[in-house]
């Protein structure tokens, strides 16, 4: 009778734990992404990024009513810009309570200043200082945007935009730059538009496992 007593605490213990980590599993994928354009943005591509973030991650997608850039956010220092870690700033402050992630999606160039591990600005500055981009995202946060200016070409825009916004949004979800060498979507770039080309669209294993 103890022996049965003892079998049936495990049991319901082992439940429990299923059920919790049903529940957490539950509660890392029913998140809701808003796709915010600014300015004009084709709906063929909006439809064809909202369906690579289902796929790839399975969340919601809301496509939000259009808004302009904010012209807070422009800057003309090589050449008309707007800087990318100020949009992001300006969708954190714009996002829904029932939204997780804000994605924001423009046809003009963005920029932001890159700068080494130690936080200084590479050289030379007058490089970096203002360097155009694809896209940009908080790691972890609830912001990025990606621009198609950069990653524009026939036959070619749409398959890039899907693979940076997949990109944007691990950098949300706390992924690095993967280094698995496996060809995984969370590559740097290393500024060129060829590793997007050559790269592939999911994750990897290893960083499949860091979200699970």
């Amino acid at each position: 009778m103890k022996r049965s007593k003892t079998y049936l605490v495990w049991v319901l213990i082992l439940v429990a734990c299923f059920a919790t980590w049903i529940m957490l599993k539950s509660a890392r994928t029913n998140k809701t992404v808003g796709i915010q354009p600014l300015g004009s943005f084709p709906q063929v591509q909006i439809d064809s990024i909202q369906s690579a973030i289902q796929t790839q991650y399975g969340y919601q997608v809301v496509v939000l009513p259009k808004r302009e850039l904010p012209e807070n956010c422009f800057v003309q220092i090589k050449s008309p810009r707007y800087r990318a870690d100020k949009l992001l700033k300006y969708l954190k402050s714009i996002r829904p309570d029932s939204i997780d992630f804000m994605l924001g999606l423009t046809a003009t160039d963005i920029s932001t200043t890159k700068k080494d591990k130690l936080g200084r600005i590479k050289q030379p500055k007058s490089k970096y200082e203002d360097w155009g981009i694809f896209g940009l995202g908080y790691r972890p946060g609830s912001a990025c945007v990606v621009s198609s200016y950069r990653l524009s070409k026939p036959n070619k825009t749409i398959e890039r935009l899907q693979k940076v916004v997949v990109h944007e949004l691990g950098h949300n979800l706390g992924l690095k730059h993967c280094t698995s060498k496996l060809n995984c979507v969370m590559d740097d770039a290393a500024e060129t538009i060829r590793t997007v080309d050559a790269g592939h669209i999911t994750l990897c294993d290893k960083c499949k496992n860091v979200l699970d």
